[in-house]
């Protein structure tokens, strides 16, 4: 067999350190931010924090005497490269819990489970960092490992997987069943139940690690888990050809498993939410709003002038001008990166103002339909930037301080043509059962009739499925006797 030299073109994702950097500056909510400049601060010597008076010095300024500037941050020449790499943004689409588990009484055995893993997860450990820890003992190939680490970004803290298999393939270009997979690999880590869909596949996963588990009860929750949650087990023993007191022992199994797999890993301090931007009207223009993106808590850097006075000393020995050049584009990048992180949230910003203008003046009842999309288009960037630029963050309103992802939902149509949005149906909808009389209170079908006569097209179900996401309780209990 003989060697040859052959030629292949192939395309590559390849983000240089730079990219990298602006990415994860993008994505960091303030705290994280600020956490991450005192960090360049201390190791970077050429960096030095300004005073907020101080103007900042051009690129050209810094470098007209020591060489080329460092390429800037341009949005649009690795827009594809983002693509890649991109996190699909959580919907409007909570995994839907029932009471299982609710109560406190927890038998012994669960009771010795549960401290032993507190014992072993470190308060300070999340969910995340416990699940890419395990993915080090998977055989993966490269490929799987990046599909695997996408998977466990789109898991919540509750431990359900928030994102579908045919959303990731289109993200990843990827096929779904490798997707699939992966998937099921991540299944089998800890806690039990871990990247489930929904609560029934998160039963089923637990019941399968379990040696203790019945047979009829994993059957019960495959075939009539709908049932099991109604507690019609007379109707279950029926079809099952079984005692119904033997559906009763599966229903008590079933509800000492775990429905939020990933509750082990909460953390008891509580969460404080410092926002991104604000949001506040414009007194001097009635019926506007301003918006200020909150950067102030940031040091403001520039670059130290000692050191730049030494790269245009044509008596320094080129290691250490080395050495000072690759400090200097170092910190030039950090101050680049910092100012579009900054351009690019009041874009997004700006954008959401204009789109969901009746939610700033009357609240969530009147969000509009609003997808990543329509605002990457708007500002001509890629979904994905859209995405990480607005991940963990949150803005000050005059509704309230909430997450940026609350702006965005699917659309509904309604009889005259126009969309309306999943939230603001769903808002409608507790505005219903709060308004209603506790001796006759409205059942899904009523609320169905009530939406369709305001012109919303809705199915029964679809109530049923966004009262469940308000944690609303069906008609029968909700009435008053």
């Amino acid at each position: 067999m003989g060697l040859e030299q052959r030629q292949i073109q192939s395309q590559k994702l390849i983000l240089t350190p730079q990219l990298r950097q602006y990415l994860k500056l993008l994505q960091q909510p303030l705290l994280e931010l600020r956490q991450a400049v005192e960090q360049e601060l201390a190791e970077n010597p050429v960096l030095e924090e300004a005073s907020l008076s101080e103007p900042e010095v051009s690129l050209s300024e810094i470098t007209k005497d020591e060489g080329p500037a460092p390429e800037p941050v341009r949005e649009l020449d690795f827009q594809n490269k983002l693509a890649a790499l991109d996190r699909i943004d959580e919907q409007f689409k909570e995994s839907i819990y029932s009471d299982y588990g609710s109560s406190q009484d927890e038998d012994e055995e669960s009771t010795k489970k549960r401290n032993y893993q507190e014992s072993i997860i470190s308060k300070s450990t999340t969910l995340t960092d416990y699940l890419l820890w395990q993915l080090h003992f998977l055989d993966l190939s490269q490929e799987e490992t990046r599909m695997a680490e996408e998977l466990i970004g789109n898991i919540d803290e509750d431990g359900y997987l928030k994102v579908t298999v045919e959303e990731l393939s289109q993200s990843l270009g990827a096929p779904a069943d490798t997707i699939e997979k992966v998937l099921k690999l991540i299944q089998t880590m800890d806690p039990p139940g871990v990247g489930a869909r929904d609560l029934r596949e998160a039963l089923l996963i637990q019941i399968s690690k379990s040696d203790k588990a019945s047979a009829l009860a994993r059957k019960i929750i495959e075939e009539y888990f709908i049932l099991l949650e109604k507690k019609h087990f007379q109707e279950i023993a029926r079809k099952l050809g079984v005692n119904e007191d033997a559906v009763r022992k599966c229903f008590h199994e079933v509800a000492r498993l775990e429905p939020k797999p990933g509750r082990i890993f909460y953390s008891n301090e509580p969460v404080t939410v410092v926002p991104d931007a604000s949001v506040f009207p414009d007194e001097d223009n009635p019926g506007q709003y301003k918006i200020e993106i909150h950067q102030e808590s940031v040091p403001h850097l520039k670059i130290n002038p000692s050191y730049r006075a030494m790269l245009k000393d044509k008596k320094i020995d080129p290691q250490t001008r080395a050495f000072l050049k690759g400090k200097v584009d170092s910190a030039l990048w950090l101050i680049q990166a910092i100012a579009q992180r900054k351009s690019t949230l009041r874009s997004i910003t700006e954008e959401i103002v204009k789109a969901q203008f009746d939610f700033f003046e009357k609240g969530f009842s009147q969000l509009k339909p609003l997808r990543l999309r329509d605002i990457a288009e708007k500002i001509s960037i890629h979904e994905s930037t859209v995405s990480r630029a607005m991940a963990g963050k949150y803005i000050e309103t005059p509704q309230g301080t909430i997450p940026y992802r609350s702006f965005f939902s699917n659309k509904m149509e309604t009889d005259d043509g126009t969309l309306e949005s999943q939230k603001s149906v769903t808002e409608r909808i507790k505005q219903l059962i709060a308004e209603e009389s506790k001796k006759k209170p409205l059942s899904d079908e009523k609320i169905v009739k009530i939406l369709t006569s305001e012109g919303i097209k809705i199915a029964r179900r679809t109530v049923a499925k966004y009262r469940e996401v308000l944690k609303i309780l069906p008609t029968h209990l909700r009435k008053e006797r």
